[in-house]
């Protein structure tokens, strides 16, 4: 009867083995099968909307379908998604979106806008990036922003400054006091003729606190 559970035992070893290799190798072939996609981007702007216009081909030149794109604007501290959740190529590779009539640009109206294919089983990872002047002008006056976390760094919260430089000026000052415990330890050990009492020295020491 043992004999039979080892016999069993060591059969579903190897087939865990056997299968485990088979998914390192499949995990791997299907890593180095991707392709490459060509993706180009192309704006139209009429009196009713903006809209963007992206195509993906492969290295043949022929049109892909059903490949999901993904679409951001650049903000200051991350990527705004536009479009549908899924906007995914026609048989003609192609793909439009809708951009935002009331997104803000920079004071010359600029946005960048990004394009990305990710995770697909086919083709590789894409980041596009281009800048179109179709956002609403908005000049920034430095002085009259308002306080905010998403504002520049001159003005950040009045709390969160003074936060930070208390947390600041306590480390330095820990740090200064540990210094000069040191040195003052030094001194000490390096007169011969001092008695020197560490465990009473460190007593008071902590006593201090």
């Amino acid at each position: 009867m043992k004999s039979e559970t080892k016999l069993i035992n060591y059969f579903l070893e190897i087939i865990m083995a056997i299968t485990f290799i088979l998914l390192a190798i499949t995990f791997s072939y299907g890593q180095d099968d991707l392709q490459d996609a060509i993706v180009t981007l192309s704006f139209i702007d009429n009196n009713e909307a903006k809209i963007i216009q992206a195509k993906a081909t492969d290295q043949d030149g022929s049109p892909i379908e059903d490949l999901e794109l993904y679409f951001y604007i650049q903000r200051t501290f991350s990527l705004l998604p536009i479009g549908d959740f899924f906007n995914a190529t026609d048989e003609n590779g192609i793909v439009e979106i809708p951009f935002p009539e009331d997104l803000p640009g920079n004071m010359e109206g600029h946005v960048k806008i990004v394009v990305k294919i990710l995770e697909s089983d086919i083709y590789n990872d894409l980041t596009l990036e281009t800048i179109k002047n179709w956002g609403i002008p908005t000049p920034v006056d430095q002085f009259k922003e308002k306080r905010s976390l998403s504002a520049a760094a001159a003005n950040a919260p009045i709390t969160l400054v003074i936060s930070v430089s208390g947390m600041i000026l306590v480390m330095w000052i820990i740090i200064g006091y540990i210094i000069f415990i040191l040195y003052k330890i030094g001194k000490i050990k390096s007169d011969k003729h001092t008695h020197f009492d560490e465990e009473k020295y460190f007593k008071d020491i902590i006593e201090s606190f």
